[in-house]
């Protein structure tokens, strides 16, 4: 009898990951399983527990015969309480930083060791791009020579900022985006305020459901609403550029980047198709049609141009004046809406 494997995935498994469980597991148990593995796919759709949950399962004592770890074993006791001498999450020590060479070196060092009962080691690198040239050199020599019973999962979202050597050596796991159907269902069922339309919230998160989770855990829509706000302000000379950079510069910025990006490239949907079913923001629709009409469309890509530089040099650590940047994007954006 055909087991139903939707009912069987790990509990920390989201359903539209279901189908590559499967597969993987499936591979695990023939004994064809890579000694690495790169997870690839937007951010957003739980990779990264994907990645710990296989991890679980293949350092449990007893999992089921799809995979589940049974949560009852010394294993799986540990690897709850993050205490696995034989998992290990490399990561970055803060957020946009790079995991250097040394970080990779102890992974490598750790990865020779004798494993807790003779079984598997597992080690998680996320996000792999946040690894630097030479910590992606040193981790390559691991990748050509492995480790027997040694599991490497390097968690991407963008893998092409990975060194080419590096990818060839991995075996590419890649996670699509839900259905919308599907992932407007899993909204549903977390959205407690009923006037958050959450079709509205996977455009804004590029079809990726946690992310659109996020945009509600983190208040971003309240930032949106008055970021939107005060550009569309600024454009009529109702506000003032400085002062909203000083509004703004507490927010995290790569938000404050990102939501900028996102008005500006509905601008240059419209401005390009006169369309407003393109729209992403589409509950801003008639201030993006009204602001569009005023800017050309030269003006508007230089501007994109300079946007995603500065993103670009967030994403490169650079140690910038957050107000100062504002206040230079933003008295920008007048000088352009107002020519």
């Amino acid at each position: 009898m055909k087991i139903n494997f939707l009912n069987t995935v790990p509990k920390d498994i989201y359903p539209w990951q279901a189908c590559a469980w499967e597969r993987l597991w499936d591979i695990k148990k023939s004994e064809r399983l890579s000694h690495a593995l790169l997870f690839v796919g937007i951010d957003g759709i739980g990779k990264l527990q994907f990645a710990k949950t296989f991890a679980n399962a293949i350092l449990c004592a007893s999992p089921t015969a799809t995979g589940v770890p049974c949560e009852q074993c010394h294993a799986c006791h540990m690897v709850k309480a993050g205490s696995h001498p034989d998992l290990m999450l490399v990561a970055p020590e803060e957020i946009g930083k790079n995991i250097g060479v040394d970080k990779i070196r102890e992974v490598i060092h750790a990865a020779v060791e004798t494993t807790l009962k003779g079984g598997y080691r597992v080690i998680i690198i996320h996000p792999a791009t946040a690894m630097n040239i030479n910590a992606a050199n040193a981790l390559l020599k691991t990748l050509e020579e492995p480790t027997p019973n040694t599991l490497i999962i390097l968690v991407s979202n963008q893998n092409m900022r990975l060194p080419a050597t590096v990818i060839s050596r991995c075996h590419k796991i890649i996670f699509s985006k839900p259905e919308t159907a599907e992932a407007v269902a899993w909204l549903h069922e977390r959205l407690a305020d009923d006037k958050i339309e959450p079709h509205l919230l996977l455009k804004l998160a590029d079809g990726a459901p946690l992310k659109a989770l996020s945009w509600i855990e983190n208040d971003l829509i309240s930032l949106r609403d008055d970021m939107f706000q005060g550009l569309h302000s600024l454009s009529e000379g109702k506000a003032d550029p400085l002062q909203l950079a000083a509004k703004w510069q507490e927010a995290d910025q790569m938000c404050v980047i990102d939501l900028l990006l996102s008005w500006l490239t509905d601008l240059l949907r419209y401005k390009m198709t006169q369309d407003p079913a393109r729209l992403v923001n589409s509950d801003y629709r008639s201030e993006i049609i009204k602001v569009s009409v005023t800017l050309l469309h030269a003006s508007l890509l230089g501007y994109i141009d300079q946007i995603q530089q500065t993103r670009a040099d967030l994403l490169s650590s650079l140690n910038l004046n957050k107000q100062l940047l504002l206040e230079d994007l933003l008295i920008r954006w007048t000088h352009y809406v107002s020519r």
